[in-house]
Formats: structure tokens, sequence, C-alpha cells
């Protein structure tokens, strides 16, 4: 099946499908160089350890779309993710949509590492085509448990710098 052009009517059995614009082949591409190119700088700067991604996003349209996995890097002998499958695709292909930014008002992606005494955490906003690290208090205030909840507090700190693919080469 080739992909929707900007010009093609809904097929009828697909009108209850929201209808967003196609940025093109080429865009994609590019924002999913740029996802891959991130995942990179991401898990080499996280380092070893479980990391739970969550990603949220506003699309332009109004709707929120949500997605989760868990990794788990090993970096000796070798490197290694461990993932489910289909959960990390759905991450990586929102932070792509959100990286190629047309149909995308606000996207964050939050990074949970668990690590004794407690979790840690830190946080992006994917705007203007790549990952900027988000302040602690922000982050902090996104993931305070609900009151009651025994789920553990974690501890915000500053996301680590990714470099823009531009500024890399």
């Amino acid at each position: 099946m080739t992909n929707p052009q900007p010009d093609q009517p809904a097929r009828a059995d697909r009108a209850d499908r929201r209808s967003l614009p196609y940025p093109g082949d080429e865009a994609i591409t590019a924002a999913r160089r740029r996802a891959h190119l991130a995942f990179a700088q991401l898990f080499t700067a996280l380092g070893a350890g479980r990391h739970h991604l969550h990603y949220a996003a506003l699309d332009i349209d109004g709707r929120y779309r949500l997605a989760s996995a868990t990794v788990d890097v090993t970096t000796a002998p070798a490197w290694h993710l461990d993932a489910d499958p289909d959960e990390f695709a759905a991450v990586e292909a929102a932070v792509t949509a959100a990286l190629e930014g047309s149909c995308t008002v606000l996207a964050t992606l939050v990074v949970q590492t668990e690590q004794a005494p407690g979790p840690v955490v830190c946080g992006w906003c994917i705007e203007r085509g790549w990952l900027h690290g988000m302040k602690t208090a922000a982050v902090q205030a996104a993931v305070r448990p609900c009151g009651g909840s025994p789920a553990p507090v974690a501890r915000a700190y500053p996301a680590p710098f990714l470099p823009e693919p531009s500024v890399t080469g």
C-alpha cells in the first residue's frame, strides 16, 4: 500500500478516522533519522540500567497521544538494548512524528531510571525538530505521585544535553 497523498480523498471506510496533514516521505525519512540519532544519544547518556520511557503529545487536532516502553540497557561486555518491540516501536514512531512536527503542537519524552535508593527522572520537550532538556521543576511536578500513593517519589535531575544533528555533522 502506498502512502496517502495530500490530494487524495479519504476512503469511505475510513471516514471516522481523523485526517491530519501528510508531510511527505522526505520529511518523514529525515525525522526518522533524527529519531534514531536522538535515541542513540539518549541511551548513551543514560547508560546501563532499566529506563522507563514515557511520551506524551498534543496533536494539532486536539487529541492526546501517549506511548510508554521499558528499556533495559547493558553496556558490558557490549551495548545491548532489551525492550518489548511493539512498545518501543510505538514510542519511536511517536517521537519521529513529533520531530517531523507538522501534526504535533506539544510533545515531551520523560525517562525514569531505576536507581538505589529511589528512581530518578529527566525529560525533554520535543520542538523545532529536536529534543530540548526540560527544567527539573517541571519534570518533578509532572511525575509527582498522587496523594496517598505508595509509589516512590522520583528525584528529577537535569536532562542530558543531546547535540542536534546540525551540530554533530
